[in-house]
């Protein structure tokens, strides 16, 4: 049977799968991804690590599929990471994640002189503390011995295929995630380089999400077992990628997943620029551009809850559902309670990196039931109010198609579906970015021919359909939680100063 081994290299795990034409997964491993955090505005991780789990999985399914034929292996990775080379290609800071916020006064310097203005333009990316534009300029300013000494400015993605086939290549939504991209053009953009104070040797060849490598290190092909060459498909990002995975080709649907993170995105032929700058857009291919908008705020508002406020973890599937149903407990509006997820900051819709979390109307009778309810209609509202910026930016959206680890909770999916009044569609398998990995895979290799023969593969879980009367409910607090980041703003930036 013909397989595509498909590898998201996700902020907490890195997954691999083994997938098949008719949509079945015959294998799958998974490794945690520790990330080191002294500090709130520091988020990395050991790219060595990361490269050594990947090489450890990849044995493990290789294995188990070995009397498969495995025609690929195809690629999803993290936006907006960012690991700095030395002369011989090694690394010399770890990998600084899409969760440091470091860079905030670089990014803000480029909004109060205009220049966000003009990379938005051209890049269709918001300019935020998250771009690895921004990262470049913060480490020229406060670590200018790594600066002088930078070969190369790469993701990890580009990392672990520079360690495996010696090249530097770069996918279109990758580097577009960059900030330093020109989106209609697809190759990098020498204003935004000028203004980083490098060039493009310093970056890698941007190439097609289809393109592959066979060309292995000797050393890893026999770590891996590999008798013959197996192509090595850079694919793209993981958000493009869960659009592939839950069957989101065009604008009528939209891609919903929430993880750590959260993101709603849809599809179309065309770059899309948000007037207001609210929403990116990132190409995977050049007739199949992605548009959307991320949080940063997504199940780890829940984890922080529950280990810092409740005292205890969240580890597994019934521990989260056993919060979203203590939750449930309390009536939609919470008791008149509101929070602001924004506890790493945020990106869409406000993509402000000094935006922070807040429980708006506590009184006397509010109990911690009320604030679980509150978190879970925050997160929402947040992916909410993404959704409608989409939809006023591309029009409407029929279907919302979910995915990630949330979708395992029938309650939080109902809130879901009456909170954006819109029928959702659930995978049976969370991991979309791996089964779009996958899906790209067999696509690059020709086994497919038309991505319309995939989508009616993927396994398609339950259908939730929106209460009207408790979407009436939702939206009085709807509208007090968009007012509460414009009210608060200007205290916000006056807490992080």
């Amino acid at each position: 049977m013909s397989v595509i081994i498909g590898v998201d290299i996700g902020t907490t795990h890195i997954k691999v799968i083994a997938y098949t034409r008719d949509g079945v997964v015959l294998h799958d491993e998974k490794s945690i991804c520790k990330t080191i955090q002294p500090s709130p505005e520091i988020a990395e991780q050991d790219p060595r690590a990361i490269f050594d789990s990947l090489i450890k999985l990849l044995q493990c399914v290789f294995v188990a599929v070995r009397n498969e034929q495995i025609e690929g292996i195809c690629f999803s990775a993290g936006m907006h990471s960012m690991i700095v080379l030395n002369e011989k290609g090694e690394p010399i800071t770890n990998a600084i994640l899409w969760g440091d916020t470091r860079s905030i006064k670089q990014a803000k310097k480029l909004k109060e002189n205009g220049m966000a203005n003009k990379l938005y333009a051209v890049s269709a990316v918001p300019v935020h503390p998250v771009l690895p534009l921004c990262k470049i300029m913060w480490l020229q300013e406060n670590q200018p011995e790594i600066f002088i000494s930078a070969k190369k400015f790469v993701s990890i993605k580009e990392y672990i295929f520079f360690r495996l086939f010696g090249k530097f290549i770069v996918d279109y939504s990758i580097a577009a995630s960059s900030g330093m991209m020109d989106i209609k053009s697809l190759n990098w953009n020498k204003e935004a380089l000028k203004i980083a104070n490098i060039t493009t040797d310093h970056l890698s060849e941007i190439v097609p999400s289809t393109h592959s490598e066979l060309d292995m290190s000797a050393e890893f092909a026999k770590m891996l077992s590999m008798e013959k060459p197996v192509p090595f498909i850079i694919g793209s990002s993981d958000g493009c990628l869960a659009n592939i995975g839950t069957g989101v080709f065009a604008s009528d649907k939209s891609a919903l997943t929430i993880g750590t993170s959260g993101a709603v995105r849809t599809s179309g032929n065309k770059p899309i620029f948000h007037p207001r700058q609210k929403l990116f857009c990132y190409p995977l291919s050049k007739d199949l551009f992605v548009t959307g908008g991320p949080t940063n705020n997504g199940g780890y508002v829940l984890q922080w809850f529950a280990k810092n406020i409740l005292g205890r973890e969240l580890n597994s599937e019934n521990d989260f559902e056993n919060f979203v149903r203590e939750a449930q407990e309390v009536e939609p509006g919470a008791g008149g309670l509101v929070f602001l997820p924004y506890l790493q900051g945020e990106r869409a819709p406000v993509w402000d990196a000094e935006a922070r979390g807040v429980f708006f109307g506590l009184n006397a009778v509010h109990q911690r039931a009320h604030m679980m309810r509150a978190i879970l209609e925050g997160i929402n509202f947040s992916l909410y109010d993404i959704f409608l910026g989409l939809e006023e930016t591309i029009g409407k959206i029929e279907t919302v198609c979910a995915s990630g680890g949330f979708v395992q909770s029938d309650l939080w999916l109902q809130m879901l579906a009456d909170i954006f009044n819109k029928k959702v569609r659930v995978t049976k398998i969370a991991d979309a970015s791996a089964i779009g990995a996958s899906m790209l895979g067999f696509f690059a290799t020709g086994s497919v021919k038309d991505w319309k023969e995939l989508e009616d593969k993927i396994p398609v879980g339950k259908i939730y359909y929106p209460d009207t009367k408790e979407h009436v409910k939702y939206r009085k607090n709807f509208a007090i939680f968009r007012e509460l980041y414009p009210a608060m703003k200007s205290t916000f930036e006056k807490l992080s100063e």
